[in-house]
This record gives C-alpha cells, sequence and structure tokens, in this order.
C-alpha cells in the first residue's frame, strides 16, 4: 500500500521553514548579524541586542517552527533538513550585504551547519562565524552529555536552561509547554551525526561561560579543528546560560570581532 501526500501535508511541509525576523530594521547598515536562538528559544530571547550593537550592524534572527511565537507548529529536529533551509533564509538573494551568524547552544550547531551548507551549494558564506556555549560537533560530545542531564529531571535542566520560575514549576501546563522546544531541540543535538568536510575557510569567534557544566572548555576549543584559522574561546562569567547575565559584555566584543572582519584591509598583489 502506497503512502501519498495530501494537500494538507503539503502545506505544512512548505511552510516548515525558519522565517527571519529583523529586530531592528536598519537599511542602512552595513551588515546583518543573524542570531540563532538556543535549545528551546524564539528570536525575542535576543531583543535586548538591538540597543546594544552599534547603528552600522542590523539584527535579525530567525523563528523557528515549535519555538517561541510558532510554538503551535510542529518542531523539527532533522539538523540537516533545519540547516538547509536556514542557509536560505542567510543568503538572501535580495540583499546584496555582507552577513555575519551568531548561534547560542543548539543555534550554533544550526549555524554552523548552515555555512556548511552555503559552500557545498556555492552561496555566500558569513563574514563571521561566531558559536558559543556548545561542544563541536566532530568530538561526539552529545550523545555523552545530554541523556544524563535529561534523565536528571529539573537539576538537569536547570543546566541547560538555567533558573525555572516558580509558576512554571507550579503548573504542569505550562511547564510542558515550556519543556516541549527544549527536548525537540536536544532531540535534533542526538539526531545529528559528524561528516568530514575541509575546514571552513571563514572567521571563527568563540564564546562560552566560565562555569558552564554543560560545555567544557576544552570541547568548545575544538572547534577549531573545523577551520582554517583557529580563534581562542572568549570566557564570560556564568554557566550554559551566560548569554542572559552578560548580554553587554558578549556584545560589545561580538562588535569588534565583526568590525575586524568588516574593515580588515585587502590583500594587494
Amino acid at each position: 500500500m502506497g503512502v501519498g501526500f495530501t494537500e494538507e501535508s503539503v502545506t505544512v511541509a512548505a511552510s516548515a521553514v525558519p522565517q527571519r525576523v529583523v529586530l531592528a530594521a536598519r537599511p542602512q547598515a552595513a551588515l546583518r548579524l543573524y542570531c540563532v536562538p538556543p535549545a528551546g528559544a524564539g528570536p525575542d530571547c535576543y531583543l535586548r541586542w538591538a540597543p546594544l550593537l552599534p547603528p552600522w550592524v542590523e539584527p535579525c534572527s530567525v523563528a523557528l517552527p515549535g519555538r517561541g511565537t510558532r510554538s503551535a507548529e510542529p518542531s523539527l529536529t532533522d539538523p540537516a533538513y533545519l540547516s538547509a533551509r536556514l542557509a536560505a533564509v542567510l543568503d538572501d538573494w535580495a540583499d546584496p550585504r555582507p552577513f555575519a551568524v551568531f548561534g547560542h547552544s543548539a543555534g550554533a550547531l544550526l549555524a554552523y551547519e548552515a555555512t556548511r551548507h552555503l559552500r557545498r551549494t556555492h552561496g555566500r558564506l558569513p563574514s563571521l562565524l561566531a558559536l558559543s556555549s556548545l561542544s563541536a560537533p566532530h568530538i561526539d560530545a552529545y550523545s555523552a552529555g545530554l541523556p544524563p542531564r535529561l534523565t536528571a529531571g529539573l537539576e538537569g535542566i536547570r543546566e541547560l536552561v538555567g533558573p525555572i520560575p516558580e509558576q512554571l514549576l507550579a503548573d504542569a501546563r505550562l511547564m510542558a509547554a515550556a519543556c516541549t522546544p527544549l527536548l525537540a531541540d536536544c532531540l535534533l543535538l542526538l539526531h545529528y551525526r559528524h561528516r568530514p568536510e575541509p575546514p571552513l575557510d571563514v572567521p571563527l569567534a568563540l564564546y562560552g561561560g566560565e562555569q558552564d557544566p554543560v560545555t567544557p572548555v576544552r570541547e568548545l576549543q575544538a572547534w577549531n579543528d573545523l577551520v582554517t584559522t583557529s580563534s581562542p574561546a572568549k570566557l564570560f562569567p556564568g554557566g550554559h546560560t551566560f548569554l542572559h547575565t552578560g548580554t553587554k559584555a558578549l556584545v560589545d566584543h561580538l562588535t569588534g570581532a565583526l568590525d575586524t572582519v568588516i574593515n580588515r584591509p585587502v590583500a594587494t598583489a
């Protein structure tokens, strides 16, 4: 008995793609910065970045199915599918400006794989690939680190997302709604299998928390194996969710890295 595609299934498949979210419209900006949300989160987690970034950077994010305002949609857990669709958002044929990509936690994997997809399909590559709070994918740390935390109850979840508000703990329905996209992104990481390719010839920036129990510094530094030019990891006070506690310091450092790659002198013969 064959399996056919209904009109409804085709419609769902067509809509199951990341959507660009412009956090602050700056059409005269020299560069677009795409911030890929961490596990379980939507683009609103980057709203505080907009006033901290200089006028020459247009802050953008992406809304993924099942996360944030799209929580009513089924989550996508196939990293290959999702990163390919993300690549199409990053390399916007209608916008010739250069772009950079920042990804935190599971967002770092999507940012990396979207960049590799762009290289395979001869698309434009980002001016900077900034990755935060995620072990490098080729060392197979996800299958070892995630299951123990997912089976450790609230303590394991707190290591991944930080403090959990009391109102969530008191309401099983709210807790389920909050945890569903987180679990989907954990499945995405567990589904991932790294396929060796030549190192990316893209400037790299690495960020992490000094007390991160999820991503040890050595596993963060291992991203340097996957690029042609290595970069030291910049660590900030805090754990896996330092993104929320050290926002200004992180954005300031990232702005400096963006300024370096945008204003890099052109080599002459």
